[in-house]
């Protein structure tokens, strides 16, 4: 069965899916985290919301049955689709006819060279990302976020939740202040869990993470502004004053570099807001 170019129309169904499948020998993998997009009202509202234009390369995280990629690449000048499994790729390459501009790369996204696949333009990423490997991947973005322009991911809604938390509510943590600081997160909807196949066992969020032009705050050392973080988190129950009493620095001197940063003393670490922790960190002793 050779599939046509992207026509907004094409798209394998769940049967097709699976006839495919058979054909060919394959088997979804658990340890790839392999869900299939196999809903065409999904597809048309994910490309509903995203902005691509001809001027666009695009990075596909995953591009399992061309799902998304045939469409990815009837609006974008290139799509770098990225896929681990051998499988697939084979029958990328021979069931299933992908248009000119998409190029294939068969490797872990882990261990791609964004920096040079984006050859010095601004690129964007789209993935429907396995949920096992979601920290990771984002960690290994936002490396090369000097490269990127918009990420689109497709991930757990659990996740989303906590990526997009607010100071204050429950599911604000470090991942929240990581996110956050590099790039203004957005959920767009939830998907249900039917919509793909397998079924994965709990909902997903389509989320849009935009990259800022420059950066919204003035850090002068992230390194040390990611460990106040890490280490506020790391004892979240606790006063910021205890929490960060371990960082090698006297509860007097916190006190005053609380004070100064008008953070107080007695608040915990998902009270305070990034700002916060950025003017915290640019006074804190190195």
């Amino acid at each position: 069965m050779k599939r046509p170019l992207w026509n907004d129309k094409s798209m394998l169904t769940k049967n097709e899916l699976k006839a495919l499948w058979h054909r060919t020998d394959f088997r979804p993998l658990k340890r790839f985290g392999q869900n299939f997009l196999v809903d065409k009202n999904l597809r048309d509202k994910i490309f509903r919301n995203v902005d691509i234009t001809p001027r666009d390369s695009v990075i596909e995280i995953g591009p399992g049955f061309g799902e998304m990629t045939f469409g990815l690449a009837g609006r974008a000048k290139r799509v770098f689709a990225i896929e681990i499994d051998k499988k697939i790729t084979r029958i990328l390459k021979k069931d299933l006819k992908l248009p000119h501009n998409v190029s294939l790369i068969e490797d872990d996204f882990l261990n791609v060279d964004i920096k040079k696949i984006a050859a010095g333009e601004k690129i964007i990423v789209y993935g429907n990302i396995p949920y096992y490997a979601t920290s990771r991947i984002i960690e290994r973005l936002f490396r090369n976020i000097a490269q990127l322009k918009t990420i689109y991911l497709v991930l757990q809604k659990e996740v989303a939740v906590r990526i997009t938390a607010k100071p204050g509510s429950k599911d604000v943590g470090r991942l929240s202040m990581y996110v956050q600081y590099y790039t203004e997160p957005k959920k767009i909807f939830t998907i249900g869990k039917d919509c793909f196949y397998p079924a994965p066992e709990v909902e997903s969020v389509f989320l849009r993470l935009e990259v800022p032009s420059k950066k919204k705050l003035r850090v002068r050392d992230e390194r040390l502004f990611f460990e106040i973080i890490k280490n506020a988190y790391g004892q979240r129950r606790k006063t910021i004053l205890n929490a960060l009493s371990g960082m090698g620095v006297r509860k007097e001197a916190l006190a005053i570099l609380f004070k100064a940063a008008r953070i107080d003393p007695r608040a915990r670490a998902g009270e305070i807001s990034l700002e916060e922790f950025s003017v915290l960190s640019n006074t804190f002793p190195r």
